[in-house]
């Protein structure tokens, strides 16, 4: 999404060069590569990059502390819930 609207905006202005379009795409996928490379060596990086998983809700009733830390309401924990439901009922597992 991000090269898509890098490549819009080298096109769109009034700066038609095809050369800054290419070199802002190319950094782009460099940085993402880099990182990627970074994250694969060492787990301490990969975990300020990823972040670590958090249990949100236990054995059914929402930990607020840990909901209000990960920015997340109840609302959004009972969509995903339905979307589950649906899931399972539609027959995958």
């Amino acid at each position: 999404m991000i090269i898509s609207e890098a490549t819009q905006n080298a096109l769109i202005r009034n700066d038609y060069s095809l050369t800054n379009g290419f070199l802002v795409i190319i950094t782009l996928m460099s940085i993402d590569i880099g990182l990627s490379l970074w994250k694969q060596r060492s787990p301490v990086i990969e975990k300020i990059i990823d972040g670590v998983p958090m249990m949100i809700v236990k054995e059914g009733q929402p930990l607020k502390d840990r909901m209000n830390k990960a920015r997340v309401d109840e609302d959004d924990v009972l969509t995903v819930e339905t979307g589950i439901t649906r899931f399972r009922a539609n027959g995958s597992n």
